[in-house]
Order: structure tokens, then C-alpha cells, then sequence
């Protein structure tokens, strides 16, 4: 029989054939003895054939030499020409359990009876195109060989272009940036997404983007002309600019890119003079790690910069004429951060500092009026408090992935909790949805914070959190009836697959919180405890990546789609919903 095994490094004393990259296809013979003349059986009798395409997902061509491999690496092979490629695979054993082998019961002439399956996924690869996700299938011992694999890629986009610098003689490179727009915890951040060098010419190529939103800027550059440059005179240099030619980042155009797109784009920074900048820093961490930002007053975003001397704990740089607000942010298990706004105009700064304040540590008082006996977990705040994962997630734009989650205190001894090392900033509470309970109340000074943001002033008191957490919460459960779809339905033994995803969007100025769940391969779905509200219903064979659950008028698009349903206490409904279709 013969078996494919891709190894990178592999040191076999045997012929070799290149893949992509540092990959290697190793051909091992080894003698089966199932395969004997002895048995009587033939080797078309014992094996399975998996045949199948790989194609661009928006343009439906063939894809050629895409690498198609299993999810645990047994098997490897490239797509011809035509983008196909074939398998021959052992079917599991008629008699014996060997390996990842379940039984399936069918029914056949009225009888139930047992038969062996084992199962392999199948992804394909190429550089410039990214997977699509795969897909699994389920091999009978005694079932034909499957319908024909259709494996789709999505092709990369690329934003191309040209900085234009006045007098370049191309001695000057600049760098540009691209920042992603993401949706996290339900609310859309900017994030960095690539950074490249101008090459002399001054052209410009980002490539490997999915399809999305992005920003485009450069970063400052001095200018630094070896035959203009006085060292006893003014300094000069290029601020950001944000395309097409924007001074700030919130006021750049968004760029939509679409998958196999390539955007072209021209950016022409101005030169501007630029005055030298120092602030000293009070209270800085000795040897500690510091970060400095700096951006024009009221508009957040990337673009200026500043350096952080250690040895004299101040900040240092060179800034052109304008109003900033400059941020340093200490980092570590107790972290600080310092503001100032500063003001240059046609000379240098100096003399101001900025204090960095330890950030915040929020006490958090639960309170357990839950009346049913939970076994699974066990007892005490902590664990429940870990249970449904209760956090501050930051509302800022650029502060993504940075939650503050409900610890016990660092005192073993001490029952209460809190949250810790929390910066100056706008949060919302959340928490997940777990049988165990759900979240009932969040209050702080009299505030609802389950309907209202924290925010965190710097350096400033917060009163303490008030959490109440219950569980007669509502029960939804039911099925999708039109999963799976027409497309992924297969023979009995290939019938599992993907499990599509359950929402529950809480309607505007409903009481209700945001939910998410996954069904089961066979379309049901069993949330057991939801809190009370008013709530949209929505299925997604996959979750969409921009569901910015926090923006009313992003969720405008699924006003008409799903069930809309009321939920009270220790009620339990039964829905039978569909696919939600054309905003995936």
C-alpha cells in the first residue's frame, strides 16, 4: 500500500519531490497483509476513493498546485492543472474498532444494523489565498466512494501604491501602515494590520489581506538630505498623512477591500518643520517597560510618536506645530498611565512633565440569589464569578483584546473579588451565557451598568460593583428546520458536519443581554438560561465576523430577519427557526 506523509525535515534514505516551501512528500511502501493474494481480496476491494476540485470562491476557477492535506497530516497531495486531485484511502475495518472507528446504526431491510466509519478532513493551501475552512467526511466500510470534493480558496487582497516626497532622489524610504477594522465583544476596533517600506521609487505593496475595512497612513520621517541638512538650523520633515490626504486618522477615507481585490492608492506628505520635544516622567517604573503615544488633541489614532528615555525618565522627540495629547502607559501586574496636553509652536518644549497614576483596582461585591442546587460546580464566589466569565471590555477604538476579568483577591484568605489593573477608560460589563446562572444586576454608585458604560477616571475612586447573580433565567431551546442545507446534505454516513450558530440579539433598550450558542451537527439548540428581555432570534451557518452587536445601526440590516420573541423569568419556549440568509 502506499502512504503519503508531509514532514518538513524529514531525514528518510529515500526519493524526494518537493512540495512548497521547506515541504517534502516522503513515499513509504509498506506491505499490508490484509492485502495478500492469500485473502482473496483485491486492493480496489479494501480502499476508498476520495476525488475533488479546488476553486477561487469568488471567481469558481480551477485552482493548480494547491496543496490539499488531512488534518492529521496522513495524506498530501497537490491539484493538477485542473485544480483536481484524487485519494485512495483504507476503509476502516468491517470486524474490528482500530483507530478513530464509531459505529453507525443504519437501518437496512428493516434491521438495524452495525457498521464501522472513520473520518478525515481535507483543507487545501496556496500561497496567496487563504482557506476557506475544509471539509469532513465520514468513510463506510461498506458504503461507495462520496460524491466529488468541492474544496474553495479565497483569494488574498492587496493594496498597492506610491508615496510621493517632494525632491525625492530616492535616498529617502518611508514607512506605511494599514490598520484592520475588527469587531470584538461586539464593538469595532482598529488594529494594526501591516507595516512595509517604500521602495526607492517610493511604491508600495501590502498583500495576504482578507476582505474587510482598512486605513491607510505613513509614518513621520525626518528628512535627513546629507546636502540640505544644517545641523545649527531649522529641522524639517514629513508628518502623517492618511489617505487620500487626511491630517488625522478619524478623518481618513475607509478603504473596502473585497477579496481578490487590488486597491490602488497615492499618498504626498507635506514638509513641515519640526521642533524638539522633552517632558519629563514622575514616577516611572526603574528598568520597567513604557510606552508612549501621542496623537492631536480630540482625534484618536495612530500616526506621531515620541521616544521614552530610561536613563533620564523623559520623553524626547521632535514634533511640527500643533496641539497634542501625549500618553505614557507603564506596563507590568501594576501598571499606571500619565496624560498632558502640550502645544508646539515655532520652537522647542520643555520644562512640563507628566505623572504616571497606578491604574485601578474595582472591588466587586456578588451577591449568589441563585435557589437551585448546582452539583457541577464548586461552591463559592470565585468559581461562579470564573463560570461566567465576568469582564470590563474597553468601548475605545484602538483598545482592543484588552478585558479586565473578575479575579479573587491576591489574599487566599479573602473571599472578595475584583477587578484588576484597570486603566483610565469607557467599559462595558459582559458576561457569558452558562447554565449555572446568568447575570442579573451590575450596579455602581447607583448606576446601571448593565444599561450604562463604567468609566474609569485616572486615578479615580470607582464605588464598588454590585453583582447579582441568579438563575431562573428563561429556557429557550428547539430546531433549525432547514439544517443542513440542501448543499451539505449527504449520504447516512457522511451526514455530520459544521454546526451552524444560535443568537439571541437583544432588542434596542431591552433588558436583555447578548447570547451566542452553537447547535448541534443536527440543527438543535438549548439555551437554559437566558435573562429576561426582549430579544431577535438569529441562526448563521457561520458566524459573521462583523457583528457589531453594540451599533444600533449596524444591526439595522437584521430588522427583518429571524423571530423576535419576549422572555420572561422561568419561562421556556420552544422556537423553530431557519438559516438566517444574506448578511453571513
Amino acid at each position: 500500500m502506499l502512504f503519503l506523509r508531509v514532514a518538513s525535515t524529514a531525514r528518510i534514505a529515500t526519493s524526494r519531490i518537493p512540495l512548497i516551501g521547506a515541504f517534502t512528500l516522503v513515499l513509504l511502501f509498506a506491505r499490508n497483509p490484509a492485502l495478500s493474494a492469500q485473502d482473496g481480496q483485491s486492493q480496489s476491494d479494501d480502499t476508498y476513493t476520495i476525488r475533488g476540485i479546488v476553486i477561487n470562491s469568488v471567481t469558481h476557477a480551477a485552482v493548480a498546485h494547491a496543496l490539499v492535506v488531512s488534518a492529521d497530516n496522513r495524506f498530501a497531495k497537490l491539484t493538477d492543472g485542473d485544480g483536481r486531485f484524487q485519494f485512495k484511502i483504507r476503509r476502516p475495518p468491517r470486524q474490528q474498532n482500530q483507530g478513530p472507528v464509531f459505529t453507525d446504526s443504519l437501518s437496512r431491510g428493516g434491521m438495524a444494523q452495525s457498521r464501522s466509519v472513520s473520518s478525515i478532513f481535507l483543507m487545501a493551501r496556496k500561497p496567496g489565498y487563504f482557506d476557506s475552512g475544509g471539509q469532513q467526511f465520514w468513510i463506510d466500510a461498506e458504503g461507495d466512494d462520496p460524491p466529488e470534493v468541492r474544496l474553495s480558496l479565497i483569494p488574498e487582497a492587496r493594496i498597492t501604491g506610491r508615496v510621493n516626497l517632494s525632491a525625492n532622489d530616492g535616498t529617502d524610504k518611508i514607512q506605511v501602515q494599514v490598520y484592520q477594522r475588527q469587531v470584538q465583544e461586539g464593538r469595532a476596533h482598529w488594529i494594526p494590520a501591516g507595516s512595509v517600506t517604500t521602495r526607492a521609487n517610493g511604491e508600495f505593496r501590502f498583500a495576504n489581506l482578507r476582505e474587510g475595512d482598512y486605513k491607510l497612513f505613513t509614518e513621520e520621517l525626518l528628512d535627513n538630505d546629507p546636502l540640505t541638512f544644517n545641523p545649527r538650523g531649522p529641522t524639517f520633515g514629513y508628518p502623517p498623512v492618511y489617505f487620500p490626504s487626511a491630517t488625522d486618522f478619524e478623518s481618513a477615507a475607509v478603504i473596502h477591500l473585497t477579496a481578490g481585490q487590488v486597491f490602488s492608492a497615492t499618498l504626498t506628505p507635506s514638509r513641515r518643520e519640526y521642533h524638539s520635544v522633552r517632558l519629563g516622567v514622575l514616577n516611572a517604573p526603574p528598568g520597567g517597560a513604557v510606552g508612549v503615544s501621542v496623537q492631536p488633541q480630540a482625534h484618536r489614532g495612530p500616526g506621531y510618536s515620541l521616544g521614552f528615555n530610561m536613563n533620564d525618565s523623559a520623553i524626547e522627540g521632535m514634533l511640527p506645530d500643533g496641539s497634542y495629547t501625549v500618553e505614557v502607559t507603564s506596563y507590568g501586574e501594576t501598571g499606571g498611565t500619565g496624560t498632558v496636553n502640550l502645544s508646539v509652536s515655532g520652537g522647542p518644549v520643555r520644562g512640563s512633565s507628566v505623572s504616571i497614576v497606578p491604574h485601578g483596582l474595582i472591588e466587586a461585591r456578588v451577591r449568589d440569589e441563585r435557589t437551585r442546587a448546582d452539583t457541577t460546580l464548586a461552591p463559592g464566589l470565585r468559581n461562579l464569578a470564573s463560570a461566567l466569565n465576568i469582564r470590563l471590555t474597553p468601548t475605545d477604538e484602538f483598545t482592543p483584546g484588552n478585558s479586565r476579568w473578575l479575579q479573587p483577591a491576591q489574599d487566599q484568605e479573602n473571599e472578595s473579588l475584583q477587578f484588576g489593573n484597570v486603566p483610565a477608560g469607557t467599559y462595558r460589563v459582559r458576561a457569558g451565557c452558562n447554565p449555572v446562572g446568568y447575570v442579573a444586576a451590575v450596579n455602581s454608585g447607583g448606576r446601571d451598568l448593565l444599561q450604562q458604560p463604567l468609566v474609569v477616571g485616572l486615578g479615580a475612586a470607582i464605588p464598588p460593583l454590585e453583582i447579582t447573580i441568579r438563575d431562573d433565567g428563561a429556557q429557550l431551546q428547539g430546531k433549525i428546520e432547514n439544517w443542513p442545507p440542501e448543499q451539505r446534505k449527504q449520504t447516512p454516513s457522511n451526514r455530520l458536519g459544521d454546526a451552524p450558530t444560535v443568537v439571541l440579539l437583544p432588542m434596542p433598550d431591552s433588558s436583555g443581554q447578548f447570547c451566542q450558542m452553537p447547535a448541534t451537527p443536527t440543527g438543535e439548540y438549548n439555551f437554559p438560561q437566558v435573562p429576561p428581555g426582549e430579544y431577535r432570534v438569529l441562526t448563521f451557518e457561520h458566524l459573521p465576523q462583523d457583528l457589531e452587536y453594540e451599533n444600533r445601526e449596524a444591526m439595522q440590516k437584521y430588522e427583518s430577519s429571524g423571530l423576535a420573541v419576549r422572555l420572561v423569568a422561568g419561562q421556556k419556549e420552544h422556537l423553530r427557526l431557519t438559516l438566517t440568509t444574506g448578511s453571513e
